[in-house]
């Protein structure tokens, strides 16, 4: 049974227009300040909401990041969810690679935030768990490799520092050769 699967235990909230206008400004905000700076007061200007709003729907900033975190995982597990059933070939792109990719280009200012601006470790750490949970079954399902664990940090690693590259150098990247990469570097490891 896949050790990561707890991953799927996070759910996407249903957002509001007001919760939608607090994330927003959240991960404005979060570009240029530490979430620990951020005020409920300076949050609720940038998104035009009542305090009042905010409080009817959060107790503190940070239980917004959570929420926005967990939203923007659950998407990813969600998107990548076939991909056990994927076979590697270099002719083809590689679905995680172009489901993520479309991903975080609709939610690059999240991402942004949370991955160049102010490093979200507890969101990086939801992130690799969700990749991992998605090629533990990928790789192994069923079977029981010896180094798995480092081989699934092999492709975390890979898969976040080619995702932050692109979100920092977005016209330095050749998005075929960076998919035949990840495709070379499966076939590798499987």
């Amino acid at each position: 049974m896949n050790p990561y699967r707890y991953i799927r235990n996070i759910n996407r909230t249903s957002c509001t227009d007001a919760k939608k206008a607090l994330q927003k400004a959240m991960i404005e905000l979060n570009q240029d300040m530490e979430i620990y700076n951020i005020s409920v007061k300076e949050l609720c200007n940038q998104a035009h909401v009542a305090r009042s709003t905010f409080y009817f729907y959060y107790e503190n900033v940070m239980q917004l990041k959570e929420e926005i975190e967990n939203n923007l995982i659950y998407d990813l597990i969600q998107i990548n969810d076939n991909l056990s059933h994927i076979m590697v070939d270099r002719k083809a792109d590689f679905p995680f690679f172009q489901n993520t990719c479309k991903y975080i280009e609709q939610n690059k200012q999240a991402f942004y935030a949370f991955l160049i601006a102010n490093p979200n470790i507890r969101f990086i750490q939801k992130w690799k768990d969700g990749v991992k949970y998605h090629f533990w079954e990928f790789l192994f399902d069923g079977q029981k490799i010896k180094n798995e664990n480092f081989i699934l940090e092999i492709i975390f690693t890979e898969a976040i520092t080619a995702f932050t590259y692109w979100l920092k150098n977005p016209y330095d990247i050749d998005m075929v050769h960076l998919n035949l990469l990840i495709v070379q570097t499966l076939e590798i490891l499987k």
